[in-house]
């Protein structure tokens, strides 16, 4: 998944690496993630000049006078469409030399922070690393040539027998404790310089152009995703709006959502619900919800789980139907809804949890809750209570909600109590009137 979530995110200006230990297919406990982030335009050489391409900026490799490991870069050709190449190197003795320190300075967020030759992002999780690539093996890493091979022969020493469906399971379950994975998954929204387009663009043309079916259909959640990102930035107001602009806006937010309900059993269908929700058609809103309620049942998985019996014999009984690793997403994973910064879709009762950044609510509270909101609208008092105890119950019973999303579906449940109360003083004035 690595290497596809690669594939997507890479473009024109720069080619994407999961790198480091995650890349490796390990996950140590505190280990952050590494991504590196490749440029196309520029490249390196050591001592054979590569072919000349005028569209790309050259520096060549100086290592005398530098610590073993390191190396120093000297500009030898600048495009004229580059020109700021000059503003990221220093000169020294009528010669520039590029500067690590300008170009972490220029890639840096706001929020993030230098963390030795890498950029990391507020929390430490994620460091990135901008790089240029050099074609040609330099003189000290010859030997890693023959590496690779030498370490294969090792491993093939040690071939184990494993049961099928003891090997699926464990892999499931390691995926559900990944966190590099949620990281890396979230790290599509931060690339620097990628255009948002090209997530779906890439993952249109490689689930189309490649041939094995197991890896074509790995670029799906990815699609879904984009899809529930991109929907919520389309101006919605009213199904049954007069204008035809507006009409048509509409008809775009509720296809590209149709898009996203492949990468988990509930999320996608909630965030339909909730256009259905913004829109004012609140009998269909609680349709779709109590469809997602439905497929919210105990065997499901989420993130950072602790898998009990019932989880084991679900999976194996999937294995028996023989379904695919990356089917799993939408047949048995529980993720929760996010909303993005200025979402036309999140409820307007809570749009001010989304004004300083990303918000993310567990799918089960936020299931209930939407409900809740439905019937509040609709002043159907009766099935708004029970819609409340039921958000009360799955957060008390901790359903489906892992220890780091609680907070957030307490939030839920204090809007909704607030909701109840001016709801009550409402109602005792009416009356205190008559």
């Amino acid at each position: 998944m690595n290497a596809v979530r690669d594939d997507i995110a890479s473009n024109k200006i720069m080619t994407v690496i999961t790198s480091g230990s995650f890349g490796e297919g390990l996950e140590m406990r505190g280990s952050d993630l590494d991504m590196m982030f490749v440029l196309k335009a520029v490249e390196v050489y050591e001592d054979v000049i590569p072919r000349f391409n005028p569209n790309k900026t050259y520096f060549s490799m100086e290592r005398d006078d530098v610590k073993t490991g390191f190396t120093q870069l000297k500009l030898e050709y600048c495009t004229c469409t580059c020109q700021d190449a000059f503003k990221y190197c220093e000169l020294h003795n009528g010669t520039y030399f590029l500067s690590s320190e300008r170009i972490k300075q220029k890639y840096r967020t706001k929020e993030g922070h230098i963390h030795g030759p890498c950029i990391s992002d507020k929390n430490d999780n994620i460091d990135l690393a901008m790089c240029f690539h050099c074609k040609t093996w330099i003189s000290p890493a010859v030997q890693w040539v023959t590496r690779s091979y030498q370490i294969s022969n090792f491993h093939s020493m040690w071939n184990f027998h494993m049961e099928p469906h003891t090997l699926y399971v464990n892999d499931v379950e390691k995926i559900l404790k990944s966190n590099s994975l949620v990281y890396a998954n979230v790290s599509l929204n931060h690339c620097p310089k990628l255009v948002k387009s090209d997530i779906f663009i890439n993952a249109i043309t490689h689930s189309v152009l490649c041939q094995q079916s197991s890896i074509k259909y790995m670029y799906t959640p990815y699609m879904s995703k984009w899809c529930s990102g991109h929907a919520q930035l389309i101006p919605v107001d009213s199904a049954n709006s007069n204008n035809k602009y507006r009409y048509k806006q509409y008809r775009s937010c509720l296809c590209t959502l149709l898009q996203n309900v492949y990468h988990d059993v509930a999320a996608g269908w909630l965030m339909v619900a909730s256009l259905f929700y913004k829109t004012k058609q609140y009998n269909k809103a609680v349709h779709i919800s109590m469809y997602s309620i439905s497929k919210l049942t105990p065997e499901k998985l989420y993130h950072d789980m602790t898998m009990s019996d019932i989880n084991y014999q679900s999976l194996k009984l999937q294995l028996f139907k023989k379904r695919i690793l990356i089917d799993m997403p939408k047949i048995m994973l529980v993720d929760f809804i996010g909303f993005c910064v200025n979402s036309k879709l999140i409820p307007d009762e809570l749009q001010i949890f989304v004004s300083n950044g990303q918000t993310s609510f567990p799918s089960t509270s936020y299931a209930h809750f939407l409900n809740f909101l439905c019937h509040y609208h609709l002043e159907n008092d009766s099935q708004c209570h029970d819609s409340f105890q039921d958000l009360q119950l799955v957060i008390k019973e901790h359903y489906l909600i892992t220890e780091k999303r609680e907070g957030a579906a307490y939030i839920l449940l204090n809007v909704a109590l607030q909701l109840l109360a001016i709801s009550s003083r409402m109602t005792y004035e009416c009356c205190s009137t008559y």
